[in-house]
């Protein structure tokens, strides 16, 4: 079990405690302990065994034996009768955007709803309103966010779905009676979220994968060419069956979205039975189309004209930009997190912690920028001096776009930065119009060099601010700032579907993985396979350049 996931039994503890009316500092202390053990480098398994769990601070004996507990056994007493005392579909409640464990208790106790399908019941007909503290306006959140959440959950985010499809995968590739599995649908074409996972299968014998297939997978009888079933966590799953002669086609078929399918169809007429998917665009005198871009957006035309971008990969990146460390709230040191960029090959790395004003995530102080900024100094005269390929790192920041658009930090601290990403964290509560007079804003300032996660959204768990995309991509051009496509798993955003909208207007698209630990530096997989997408090329991405080639783009901004 990971420290996060530890952590989370831990909120899940503080909330049940709150929820049922118990002690609250008992409460705060189970929250603050999951807070502390997010953040912690070293895995909580080796502290238990070496002894010293207790010396992490909020961590006493008692809250020591109930983690070694939930290690060994995946749950411990406390947990247990908390659990207990609640009915079962009153988390779910705890779910829903907006509503903590104490409005959740008050519905349950007041109103009587113990599940989600109860309070969306009693969200429509009107009751919450009656309540003290909520009102009509807090009942239509509370009804669209109940609906919000149930679409979410039929759906899972693209790297949640690979990473639980891959492993599946070699499993089936394994079998003797399989010569081919590839997988299909949106996630072969890379979609943000996902509603089920699609896979080929090619064998010989039809019958004797079928019968091997449902063996190895708990799979059921779907239509003739299909079997159903699910993924550890529920997805739906589907594995549709094709002999090797007709598996190019079959492959074809089930990648493509249906504009892109129809649009073929109707300018090439339907495939004939190929081994090899490639056949079926030579067939039409046409070049392979990436499965990214099989959208229906005109990539027929383009691969007509010869005009195909060639896209971005992941071997094109040269530097990592908008990465965090312990000076704010990383859990890894800046020169670990520079090391490890290094180790990854790339020629530069940007650290970009938290600003002021965000004190919930360690912000900065001005005294505490200067110092990092003199450690900066002295790493890279360091790496300068130890003979390897040259590697730099560069002083940024994330700064806070405040609530008027402006930067968070005088004009003297923001110009001793190498580069500044603006970003927005709070008062996502804003209208169209206000969000994108305070982003536009935020571009404009001078200091601005790349615009972070531009809708703040969060996938299948917040939805962005409402922004005038068209108005910010012009003035991004305007000003010469990059847009970042976070390529944070939660997160994707910038949308790939502006990312041809931004480019055609010379707006550059910082791939950043907005790294918080080692391991997260390497989220810019996720990025660039949206970012393909969005048809982007290496050209086109501001972390793609060269070290040299970069460093002057930045010279450039400050002249």
């Amino acid at each position: 079990m990971t420290n996060k996931q530890v952590a989370g039994y831990l909120k899940q503890t503080a909330s049940l405690i709150e929820l049922t009316g118990g002690n609250p500092f008992r409460g705060r202390a189970f929250d603050r302990a999951a807070r502390t053990l997010e953040r912690l480098e070293t895995p909580v398994a080796d502290l238990l065994a070496e002894g010293t769990l207790t010396d992490v601070p909020g961590i006493g004996g008692g809250l020591a034996g109930q983690i070694r507990d939930l290690l060994e056994s995946g749950t411990f007493d406390l947990l247990d009768e908390l659990l207990s005392a609640v009915p079962p579909g009153l988390l779910d409640a705890l779910r829903v955007k907006g509503l903590g464990a104490k409005k959740v208790r008050r519905l349950w106790k007041e109103l009587g709803v113990t599940t989600l399908d109860e309070l969306e019941e009693a969200a429509a007909v009107g009751r919450l309103a009656g309540l003290d503290g909520f009102g009509e306006k807090s009942q239509e959140n509370v009804l669209a966010n109940v609906r919000l959440l149930r679409a979410y959950q039929r759906r899972r985010r693209y790297a949640d779905a690979f990473l639980r499809a891959e492993p599946l995968l070699e499993t089936i590739r394994a079998l003797p009676a399989v010569a081919r599995a590839e997988a299909a649908g949106d996630l072969r074409r890379k979609l943000e979220t996902l509603g089920e996972v699609d896979l080929v299968v090619a064998a010989e014998d039809l019958q004797a994968a079928r019968t091997a297939l449902q063996g190895a997978l708990d799979l059921a009888d779907g239509a003739a060419d299909r079997l159903d079933g699910a993924l550890p966590d529920g997805l739906p799953l589907r594995l549709f069956l094709a002999t090797p002669a007709r598996f190019g086609t079959a492959l074809w078929r089930r990648t493509g979205s249906d504009a892109h399918r129809a649009a073929f169809e109707a300018a090439y007429g339907a495939p004939a039975d190929y081994a090899d998917e490639a056949q079926v665009y030579e067939s039409a005198g046409l070049p392979f189309i990436e499965p990214e871009l099989r959208e229906g957006d005109g990539e027929l035309e383009a691969a007509a004209e010869g005009t195909l971008p060639a896209l971005l990969t992941l071997a094109d990146l040269r530097g990592s930009l908008h990465n965090h460390s312990t000076y704010s709230d990383g859990a890894h040191s800046l020169r670990q997190m520079a090391e490890c960029a290094r180790s990854m090959g790339l020629a530069y790395f940007g650290i970009c912690d938290h600003s002021r004003s965000l004190q919930v995530a360690g912000g900065l102080s001005v005294e505490r920028v200067r110092q990092q900024q003199q450690e900066i100094q002295r790493l890279n005269r360091a790496f300068a001096d130890d003979g390897s390929p040259p590697f730099r790192i560069f002083s940024g920041i994330e700064s806070d776009i405040l609530a008027d658009g402006a930067l968070d930090y005088p004009d003297d601290v923001l110009a001793s930065f190498d580069f500044v990403v603006a970003s927005i964290h709070t008062r996502f509560n804003m209208s169209r119009a206000q969000a994108t007079e305070r982003v536009l804003r935020a571009v404009a300032n001078p200091y601005t060099a790349i615009l972070g996660h531009p809708t703040g959204r969060l996938l299948l768990a917040r939805e962005g601010y409402p922004l005038d995309h068209e108005a910010v991509i012009a003035a991004c051009a305007e000003h010469g700032v990059a847009l970042e496509l976070n390529a944070h798993p939660y997160r994707l955003d910038l949308d790939w579907r502006w990312i041809r909208k931004a480019t055609g207007q010379g707006v550059l698209i910082s791939i950043n993985p907005d790294a918080h630990a080692l391991d997260q530096l390497a989220y810019v997989r996720w990025g660039v396979a949206v970012a393909r997408k969005g048809w982007l090329t290496a050209a086109q991405c501001l972390n793609a350049k060269p070290l040299d080639a970069f460093t002057e783009w930045l010279g450039r901004r400050k002249m």
